[in-house]
């Protein structure tokens, strides 16, 4: 029938208005892209590692800035590593390497950054500044306490105390410390080596110098005065006796008579 026909025809037109389907890729030239683009990698990689090969395997020169803005030149080889550049350049010129850094410049006076397994010769390095370490502020230095030694200070004949003190200071910085522990002025105070010594030690010197830890302190004022009492009472001692024999020997004239 007509309305048969018609329909048929449709489907048909329908059929031919459908895309056909792309083809796919050939497998080979795939796999063909593929090598190619990992071969030209590898070759790029191997130009790259003979390029770096090159520059390692080679003298660099280089202009060396010492503290002081002194400037010397040296030469290294191009596989020398960072950390091994700085140890060979403190060594060549006197310097610690504990205490210096090292600032890479390049030909343009720019900045090189680098590891410290970086061979010299893949930084085109002109120019090597040593610098001094900068001390961290926030981290202060370490105070090492001073050595100190027991000294025995005998003082009103037989009183004894103990200080602390530097074996190596002067006793003329240590007399403050002594005349204090010993409530004595130190105007009026004289550092012997024991209670019948003569002579007054020599302030200029330590206790390391004259081999003392034990010593005498004599306060003048107070020790004079004690003296000078003694004296008064030997001499009264003296008269008395004196007085004393006249009136014996009278009395023993008076008996006789």
């Amino acid at each position: 029938s007509a309305k048969g026909t018609i329909l048929f025809y449709g489907d048909f037109l329908e059929q031919l208005r459908k895309p056909k389907a792309k083809a796919p890729l050939p497998p080979a030239e795939t796999k063909y892209t593929g090598v190619s683009s990992a071969a030209d990698c590898i070759e790029s990689t191997a130009f790259i590692m003979e390029q770096k090969e090159n520059m390692i395997d080679k003298d660099v020169e280089l202009s060396v800035v010492l503290p002081g803005d002194i400037i010397k030149s040296t030469t290294v080889h191009g596989s020398k590593p960072m950390m091994d550049l700085l140890i060979f350049l403190c060594a060549q010129y006197h310097l610690n390497p504990s205490s210096y850094t090292i600032d890479l410049l390049s030909a343009e006076q720019n900045h090189i950054k680098f590891k410290p397994n970086t061979p010299i010769g893949m930084l085109e390095v002109e120019k090597v500044i040593l610098k001094p370490k900068m001390l961290d502020k926030k981290k202060p230095t370490p105070i090492i306490p001073e050595k100190t030694v027991r000294v025995v200070i005998n003082f009103k004949k037989t009183q004894k105390t103990i200080v602390r003190v530097s074996p190596h200071a002067s006793l003329q910085e240590l007399a403050p410390i002594i005349c204090s522990k010993c409530e004595f002025d130190p105007l009026h105070t004289l550092l012997l080596k024991d209670y019948q010594s003569q002579e007054p030690l020599d302030l200029t010197k330590s206790l390391n110098d004259l081999g003392l830890r034990e010593l005498y302190a004599m306060d003048v004022n107070r020790e004079s005065c004690q003296i000078s009492q003694n004296l008064d009472i030997m001499k009264d001692k003296e008269n008395k006796g004196f007085f004393s024999f006249f009136q014996r020997s009278k009395k023993k004239r008076d008996q006789t008579a």
